[in-house]
């Protein structure tokens, strides 16, 4: 019950800080904002989804031949333009367990596929959680306490990954032995039919190398694409600033749907203290006041989501070429796969 209580808050809360921004703020004035936004800058910034797309599959790739499993690049990108359309509209990572249950289909381990794509979200909180740790320095005369401390965590948290990642004895010593000494027997079970303690990741420190590369590329494009956003609504804003905020933005978007309204006040703090510091100003060079830099915030917040519902809907129409049903096996197909592997 408490559970419920607690997702149905998490859920809400966003909705109640944008209708909270919306209800204190002039609407003209964010309109304004969408109403005079840059039309070939925002079509810029959409079609730059595609070599983000590829890049994304790119490094998937790379780290799923850590577990020997090898698949094109192209269909690497198909399944995560797949990810993004279902992780959009269903609950919880569904988007996730689409991706690794194709795998599946072309009789890949799920238990890798999954684990290969929590690898590969760790490289892009990893590196968005030591971009954002620059806030600390740009932000540190209005950044809250409590949020330096999440980002001081995270960067922690951020370095003992990076070892263990690149360290194949504690990879090994974490999987084989410390996890089936603490996770439940019915867990360990579950974790062997699918894999999960079987196939340990090989990953050189070159590969490794090669994809924290790889990862400043795909974000990069992301960066890109953002900043296309705020100069197409006449925004200018220096480069650390505007980085440290993404990145905060894209950690802190997780905990609504979609980011509304925690991305919304994160914006708003940030971009109303650039305005006044002068860090950020129109592109004509003019300054803003509180209140200008406020609908400004909410506005490009508001392109954000635009710019989201176009890869959802890029996502759907990959989706009619590949069926989500295509991903799916039939029930014989499964029981046999448990029997085969319970006899193992």
């Amino acid at each position: 019950m408490m559970k419920k209580l607690l997702n149905w808050a998490l859920t809400l809360l966003g909705p109640a800080i944008l209708v909270f921004f919306l209800l204190t703020n002039d609407i003209g004035a964010i309109w304004n904002v969408l109403k005079t936004t840059d039309p070939l800058l925002f079509a810029l910034a959409s079609v730059l989804v595609l070599p983000f797309l590829l890049s994304k599959g790119w490094r998937w790739r790379l780290i799923l031949q850590g577990w020997d499993i090898q698949i094109s690049t192209w269909f690497a990108s198909i399944l995560y333009t797949l990810g993004i359309f279902v992780g959009s509209v269903t609950p919880g990572q569904g988007g996730d367990a689409v991706k690794a249950w194709y795998l599946r289909r072309d009789g890949h381990p799920l238990g890798a596929s999954l684990l290969s794509i929590v690898v590969d979200r760790f490289f892009d909180v990893a590196i968005m959680g030591m971009i954002a740790g620059s806030g600390l320095y740009f932000y540190r005369t209005f950044l809250p306490g409590n949020v330096r401390w999440l980002i001081v965590v995270a960067l922690v948290g951020v370095v003992i990954g990076i070892v263990f990642l690149a360290s194949g004895s504690l990879r090994r010593l974490l999987v084989q032995r410390v996890l089936p000494v603490v996770i439940p027997a019915k867990l360990r079970a579950l974790a062997r039919r699918a894999g999960l303690l079987d196939r340990v990741l090989t990953m050189s420190p070159l590969r490794i190398v090669g994809l924290v590369l790889l990862s400043f590329v795909t974000l990069g494009w992301t960066f890109l694409r953002l900043y296309l956003l705020f100069l197409a609504a006449g925004v200018s804003i220096d480069v650390g600033p505007y980085m440290a905020m993404i990145a905060i933005v894209s950690l802190v978007s997780v905990i609504s749907v979609g980011g509304v309204g925690t991305r919304d006040v994160v914006m708003v703090l940030i971009m109303t203290n650039l305005a006044a510091s002068g860090q950020m100003r129109g592109t004509d060079g003019s300054s803003f006041t509180p209140a200008q830099a406020e609908a400004l915030a909410l506005g490009i917040s508001a392109l954000f989501l635009v710019l989201n519902v176009i890869n959802i809907v890029l996502g759907f129409l990959v989706s009619l070429r590949y069926p989500l049903s295509a991903a799916l096996l039939s029930k014989d197909t499964l029981e046999a796969e448990d029997e085969a592997l319970v006899k193992a």
